[in-house]
């Protein structure tokens, strides 16, 4: 277990660039002025957090230690309160801030690295009524009516929640995920997401050196980017809603997180950037580390996750040695497949894209940073005016039968939309459906759907005939009607899924 010895170094250690705020040897210092006057451990690390809080303040605010006034010491808990989420506003915990500072700035006064140590006593005497209450600030720490000049002249808000202890409560959060998905009701969904993800990027043997790289890998596009089966919902989206976590503040940070494609634009310090969208153009600051950052900075293309307000990446971010043209031409290809996208959902953008594809747009990237010359996108459609039909609140039995079909073989409710979708279109062209049965029908549809997404057909296999009792001429019958009526082309836009977006790209290879 940490001591607070060992938080301050991992403070300083992860940005040096708060030496310049509050000196570490001073920190430490006074630390060990406390401990000699018998303070525990324990005691120490809360004190602690104050101090980082102070820090975490001094930055936004753009003030230094010797600027802090009682006035500043009240905008810099009102501040804490409203963005720290480890700090919960409260006359204990304001008198606790203040006391800790008071101890805190006596002891910089007799060092002489302050003038004046009385600002805590002013913010106290300001804030703390004889009556227990807290005066200027309700208890999220907005300044009350009456306080508008306060307000005006407040610290800007963070550019997303601080986490006093955000890698200790990573680590607790993901463990629960872990421990969660782990019930035998998501064995299929784990099983399909690994498929998946396998088919994208290459098979690989997990249990070599690079099985780490895999399963971290894995595990981000599970949490964000994987619709499950049953809840066509991303993995975490779930479990925010399911999963009774005791880190809820952080996981629902981790909710906002986003897909992105983007270029570092400038270094503003060490592992802090300026960084643009590379598909939206849209530019933010984004706090991250980037291991093998491999040739010049303009040929660098990453992709990950990022959250907290558009502030920080995810641990696991994917750096690509793109150069310039071969940026043009990864655009190139992904604006294609956003057309091919847009059939289906009409009107899409980047985000809805991205929402269904990020595997995709990681296969293209690997493929493209390989070989950009070699990757093409050789099809054509004939349904570029197509609108998707609007599908009724309860299923018909044909398309009830098609959805069980399709859950017996671990295919997602998005699947099963897709197929209705066919389904109604087909009805849509006036058939006559009555001269086979139902279930005829139902396999039909599962045939020509998976001929579009697997560039395969269980019409020579069994299944059919054995579990729904149906002829196989029947079958080519409904099947060929089908195909005939659409005029369903090879890799269809209408009707294409995760899978079949991959198989566009199923003849790349990634050796």
């Amino acid at each position: 277990m940490q001591n607070v010895y060992d938080a301050i170094d991992d403070f300083y250690t992860h940005d040096p660039n708060w030496n310049e705020l509050l000196p570490r040897e001073t920190v430490e210092n006074y630390f060990r002025q406390r401990a000699w006057q018998g303070a525990h451990d324990f005691q120490l690390q809360k004190e602690w957090k104050v101090l980082v809080m102070l820090c975490i303040y001094l930055e936004n605010a753009d003030l230094t230690l010797d600027e802090l006034t009682g006035d500043e010491l009240v905008d810099a808990v009102s501040w804490c309160g409203q963005n720290v989420v480890d700090f919960t506003l409260s006359y204990t915990s304001i008198q606790y801030f203040l006391d800790t500072l008071g101890s805190f700035f006596v002891y910089l006064k007799k060092q002489k690295k302050l003038t004046s140590s009385v600002a805590p006593y002013l913010a106290k005497e300001m804030l703390l009524k004889d009556d227990g209450t807290v005066a200027l600030l309700d208890s999220d720490g907005r300044y009350l009516p009456g306080e508008e000049e306060r307000e005006e002249n407040a610290a800007p808000p963070a550019e997303g929640k601080v986490f006093l202890n955000a890698q200790e409560e990573l680590l607790g959060l993901m463990s629960e995920i872990h421990l969660f998905f782990q019930k035998d009701q998501f064995n299929a969904d784990f099983e399909r997401a690994v498929a998946l993800y396998e088919g994208a990027l290459g098979h690989i043997d997990i249990n070599d050196e690079a099985g780490e790289e895999f399963w971290r890998g894995f595990w981000d596009y599970f949490l964000f980017d994987y619709h499950l089966i049953q809840e066509d919902v991303p993995a975490l989206t779930y479990f925010k809603e399911h999963g009774n976590t005791a880190y809820l503040e952080l996981c629902n940070e981790l909710n906002m997180a986003f897909t992105s494609v983007f270029y570092i634009e400038d270094v503003i310090q060490e592992e802090r950037y300026l960084v643009r969208d590379f598909l939206t153009g849209e530019p933010y600051y984004a706090g991250f580390h980037v291991d093998n950052w491999d040739g010049p900075l303009e040929e660098q293309l990453f992709m990950g996750h990022i959250f907290v307000n558009r502030s920080m990446g995810m641990n696991f971010l994917e750096p690509f040695h793109i150069p310039p043209l071969a940026q043009k031409r990864f655009m190139e290809l992904l604006s294609d497949c956003l057309d091919w996208f847009d059939v289906q959902q009409p009107g899409a953008d980047w985000d809805d894209f991205l929402n269904r594809h990020s595997l995709l747009c990681r296969k293209l990237l690997h493929l493209v940073e390989k070989n950009p010359a070699g990757v093409r996108f050789p099809y054509e459609t004939q349904q570029l005016d197509y609108r998707p039909p609007q599908l009724g609140k309860d299923p018909s039995y044909i398309e009830r039968l098609i959805e069980n079909i399709f859950f017996s073989s671990h295919l997602s409710v998005y699947d099963v939309t897709l197929a209705r979708n066919l389904w109604q279109d087909f009805l849509n062209t006036d058939p006559h459906v009555v001269q086979l049965l139902p279930q005829v029908w139902a396999a039909a549809v599962v045939e020509n759907y998976l001929e579009i997404n697997e560039k395969r057909t269980a019409r020579n296999l069994p299944f059919f005939k054995d579990t729904m009792g149906i002829s196989p001429i029947d079958l080519e019958h409904a099947y060929q009607d089908i195909r005939d009526a659409l005029q369903l082309e090879p890799s269809d836009p209408r009707y294409l899924n995760e899978q079949g977006f991959l198989m566009l790209f199923a003849n790349e290879t990634q050796k």
